[in-house]
């Protein structure tokens, strides 16, 4: 070994290091930043924007509260069985709307008057969605690209996740885990291994406590592991090759290990429900998004109120799918979900910032195009060692939007601002970033690096000044 050349490489390594430190160094000083300027607009809304508890969905989430520490502390509760115990510690109240997540971290507090309540939960939430926020954006920060991730945290926490963190209710907090759970669920498309099951189930179980409709998810995922399972099924059996990554043979076992996960987080809120419900997996919007009206759905629940009057309902009298087709038919069905999906994507913040969704499209498109120019002028041989799992990725988002757009559709009548279609933004943003990042990184060993590197960065830094402006105009003008 030549020891110039041993030390210039040194040298350089260590010149790298330097750099990468920077970085890091200036990434964090935008999270205080950041942080700063999140709470300090948050502290606005919580104080001027939502000053009253009454006559909102929040009056239910604080009662909600105190029924589940009454709940917990039911008289004789240290007699009865330990499964029984452990269920009550945990979280698993529900009154069929509420669900047991949030009123269960707001408990420590319910010795507090509703309006004292009503502020400490506000200040909880805007510091929890806070701090999610700023994990979020470390990890996207090891995975991502510097520019990329400060663009993702400040497109998704201002964009999204500060409107709602002023409130006393859990859409901040459930925008955040649909984004862990949908990551969970987007990396075992691409890699399946089987610990990522394990936690797959476990912010499932999650979200399923905040809000119950988690099957469009589900069936996505299930959906995209189908396909992807008979597609290297075959491609094995032509070539005797498999995409790095993927095993059939984990699905099955991994299947276990992700209900197993599940019923462990949600298997307390099952449990209570089936008890007072009937039913496990009760919940009144599945009933309210076959409703024509708010009155509809308000005398439903007032009718059906326990499982003994719940069981009065017939296969052909309980609101679902089967029987709204068959008095209506499935024209009507189609219809009633595209028009109400129509209205979901104007009132919600898909409606309202789509700009930041087509701007996120858009830098995925152009990195793409850059990505496929690459490869045509590339040996084979060097691209044969790249992923294959974008067309997945984006096959798992497409069937996850199209699903809850259609659900939300359909009782858009009742629910007409379901946070189900808000929760889909940081989703569908992060997928077009994650395939750019993907794709740019793979160019770095080909002779298009620079110019994919200054084109995605150029992309990146444009929104990230833009919102910069916004936040600094917001901060020099705070009124809520």
């Amino acid at each position: 070994m030549i020891p110039g050349a041993s030390v210039e490489a040194s040298e350089q390594m260590s010149s790298r290091n330097r750099k990468s430190w920077g970085k890091w160094y200036l990434f964090l000083v935008f999270l205080m930043l950041y942080t700063w300027a999140y709470l300090f607009l948050g502290s606005i809304l919580v104080i001027e924007k939502n000053a009253s508890r009454l006559g909102n969905a929040q009056s239910g989430h604080i009662e909600s509260v105190y029924q589940s520490v009454a709940s917990s502390d039911a008289p004789g509760a240290s007699d009865e069985a330990i499964a029984n115990r452990v269920t009550q510690l945990l979280p698993h109240y529900t009154d069929g709307i509420v669900q047991p997540l949030w009123p269960w971290l707001m408990s420590p507090f319910a010795s507090l008057p509703p309006d004292e309540l009503f502020l400490r939960g506000k200040w909880v939430n805007l510091v929890l969605s806070c701090t999610l926020m700023i994990l979020l954006g470390m990890v996207a920060a090891k995975a991502f690209s510097f520019t990329g991730s400060a663009a993702i945290i400040l497109m998704g926490g201002f964009g999204v996740i500060l409107e709602r963190s002023a409130f006393f209710s859990p859409d901040a907090v459930y925008y955040l885990l649909v984004v862990l759970t949908w990551l969970c669920g987007l990396t075992l498309i691409r890699q399946n291994r089987l610990w990522i099951y394990a936690v797959f189930g476990v912010f499932l179980g999650l979200t399923y406590l905040v809000r119950p409709p988690v099957w469009p998810l589900v069936t996505a995922f299930l959906l995209v592991s189908f396909v992807r399972s008979i597609f290297e099924a075959r491609r094995s059996r032509k070539s005797g090759e498999s995409e790095s990554g993927w095993v059939n043979s984990n699905q099955l076992v991994g299947f276990a290990m992700l209900i197993t996960a599940f019923l462990i987080v949600a298997g307390p809120r099952l449990s209570f429900a089936n008890e007072r419900f009937g039913n496990p997996w009760h919940s009144y919007q599945n009933y309210f998004v076959w409703m024509d009206s708010g009155a509809e759905a308000s005398r439903f629940q007032q009718t059906y109120s326990n499982s003994e009057a719940l069981e009065t309902l017939t296969f052909f009298t309980r609101p679902g799918i089967v029987n709204y087709v068959r008095e209506n038919g499935f024209a009507s069905l189609a219809s009633r979900a595209s028009d109400g999906a129509v209205e979901q994507l104007k009132s919600s913040v898909l409606g309202r910032s789509g700009w930041i969704l087509f701007y996120g499209f858009f830098v995925f498109f152009v990195v793409a195009v850059i990505h496929r120019l690459a490869m045509r002028h590339q040996d084979e041989e060097v691209w044969r060692v790249r992923g294959a799992s974008a067309r997945w990725m984006l096959l798992f988002i497409l069937f996850m939007t199209g699903l809850t757009l259609a659900y939300t559709g359909i009782g858009n009548a009742v629910i007409p601002g379901n946070s189900m279609t808000t929760a889909l933004f940081i989703p569908l943003l992060l997928t077009f970033i994650w395939i750019a990042e993907r794709y740019r990184r793979q160019l770095q060993r080909s002779h298009y690096a620079t110019l994919v590197n200054r084109v995605y960065c150029g992309l990146m830094i444009f929104p990230i000044i833009w919102i910069s402006i916004r936040i600094f105009q917001a901060v020099q003008v705070p009124v809520a």
